[in-house]
């Protein structure tokens, strides 16, 4: 529920920040720093979260993330109040990003030191359905809402269901034995970025952190930065919407699509042989998405290319993350889901970045062509992964 809480706001901005910005003269390369700067604040927080799993309890985390994320989306609210609204917007979007990576490290590291092989696709897909949920319901609300009464409303909104958040974890999460410095010690270096490195299963580890900044890049990058661009360059409308709650409904179909998947991958991962398996046609689904989008100029088709991007991306990441449980033991899932979300903020900084600056200057079409391209030739890189977690004996339990 509380990834819930914490995704609600990442969605919210979306179908509003591209346009906004325009329409307030923001340059497009600082409306992709912008929508980058959670990530860049993220890159920051997400390895010293992955250190404070077992140091503070769940109600601190968790509680604490969501009332600094909260603040953060306060902030898009004073933009439009108080001028320097670039500053205002860059400021809140930085400091809702801390508050996201408590919480996503967080989540995730739990949910793996809670599991076993026999039972690790179906946890880690019990709280991406969770966070996969939010960013519909986000995109939907923060569109709508800017559309039918103003985006200042959406935002104020958000911010209140965010805290609403914090005060159900404060009120209802227990307080759990915190880890001390001496208990960290007692596992050596192991759980240090170094000491995860050093393991005889690094490839499994390094995959794990690179496909998850290539699906940050492509899909949480570029193309939650650039569909509002794209429905309004194609004159798209859908339920007589303009640009921002059309997008904001393709997306929540694409994102609604993902959470349906990762709610019926979970036993699929725990049942074949290599996890791997999965990777390899999700990746193909995931580039033909993008050309569909390339070359799609109706509703139609940016339906169908927000459907097969939807159904594909869980299936790279949750195979992945489950395989990073597999190759980490207990005491270093923290620090390896710290990194591993670090990757993926470094792939999503970057996206809206380049996709917003070459989308303008080159088009999005070439621009969503380029993506596809670079997803096709990590293909042979999931080939090569899966025959070495056979010859590793990393299979699942029902290897």
């Amino acid at each position: 529920m509380l990834a819930f809480f914490g995704g609600l706001g990442g969605g919210l901005v979306f179908p509003i920040l591209p346009a906004l910005g325009l329409k307030l003269g923001i340059p497009a390369f600082m409306i992709g720093l912008i929508l980058s700067a959670n990530r860049i604040s993220r890159v920051l927080v997400n390895v010293p979260a992955g250190h404070l799993v077992g140091r503070l309890g769940p109600r601190r985390m968790l509680g604490g993330a969501l009332c600094i994320e909260a603040i953060g989306v306060l902030g898009y609210s004073a933009a439009l109040h108080f001028g320097h609204a670039m500053w205002w917007l860059l400021a809140g979007r930085a400091l809702a990003g801390v508050g996201t990576a408590f919480l996503l490290v967080g989540a995730q590291a739990a949910v793996l030191s809670l599991s076993d092989k026999s039972d690790r696709g179906r946890k880690t897909s019990t709280v991406r359905v969770a966070m996969s949920a939010a960013v519909p319901a986000g995109l939907v609300m923060g569109g709508v809402l800017a559309d039918v009464f103003s985006d200042d409303v959406a935002f104020l909104t958000g911010a209140a269901i965010i805290f609403a958040g914090a005060l159900f974890a404060a009120l209802f999460l227990p307080r759990t034995p915190r880890r001390t410095n001496a208990d960290s010690a007692l596992h050596g270096g192991g759980g240090r970025p170094a000491g995860v490195l050093s393991s005889a299963r690094r490839p499994f580890i390094v995959a794990a952190w690179g496909f998850n900044l290539l699906v940050f890049l492509s899909m949480q990058g570029v193309l939650l930065a650039t569909m509002v661009l794209l429905v309004k360059d194609r004159g798209i409308h859908l339920f007589g919407m303009q640009a921002r709650g059309t997008s904001g409904l393709i997306m929540a179909v694409l994102i609604g699509c993902s959470a349906l998947v990762a709610m019926g991958i979970g036993r699929a991962i725990d049942r074949v042989a290599l996890r791997a398996t999965l990777v390899i046609p999700s990746l193909a689904a995931l580039a033909g998405g993008f050309v569909v989008l390339a070359e799609g100029h109706t509703l139609v088709l940016l339906l169908v290319g927000a459907v097969l991007i939807g159904i594909s991306y869980n299936g790279v990441t949750l195979p992945m993350m489950a395989l990073l449980g597999d190759a980490t033991d207990a005491h270093q899932h923290g620090p390896a889901v710290g990194i591993y979300q670090l990757f993926g903020d470094i792939g999503g900084t970057i996206g809206p970045i380049a996709g917003i600056e070459i989308g303008t200057k080159a088009g999005l079409g070439p621009l969503y062509i380029i993506v596809a391209g670079l997803i096709a030739l990590t293909i042979p890189i999931a080939l090569w992964l899966r025959a070495r977690e056979r010859c590793a004996g990393l299979g699942s339990a029902a290897d």
